[in-house]
């Protein structure tokens, strides 16, 4: 995937910044925070993945899911159709789309951002 550089820190598609995420854990009722996204990875409460360690990540009509390597078996699953939440770090303003997007979508494109990322480095 190619991401174009708007300017101010935005690219298309979008990327999702810094901040808290908050989601529906398939299996729940109840919107929790689900994990942080930080400039190494995804940090939380029982997981801990740096961008080059996830090793898939998907988005169906039901749910979406990331696979940390280091949890391989039981990815990170999330229920769509369901409230996905960002504090964006720095603010404390919620936000559920970024350019247009919804906040699943961009935490998807994030992880891919940062692999290309790594990989040229």
């Amino acid at each position: 995937m190619e991401f174009r550089h708007l300017g101010n820190g935005l690219y298309f598609p979008p990327v999702a910044p810094n901040g808290r995420v908050y989601a529906v854990p398939l299996g729940q009722e109840t919107q929790v925070e689900i994990f942080y996204l930080t400039p190494v990875g995804i940090m939380g409460a029982g997981v801990q993945s740096h961008w080059s360690e996830i090793v898939g990540f998907y988005y169906d009509d039901e749910s979406w899911e990331i696979i940390p390597h280091n949890y391989s078996g039981r990815g990170m699953r999330f229920r769509r159709g369901l409230s996905c939440i960002m504090v964006i770090a720095g603010s404390e303003t919620l936000t559920t789309h970024i350019q247009g997007y919804p906040i699943p979508m961009c935490v998807m494109n994030r992880i891919a951002f940062e692999q290309q990322r790594v990989g040229e480095g």
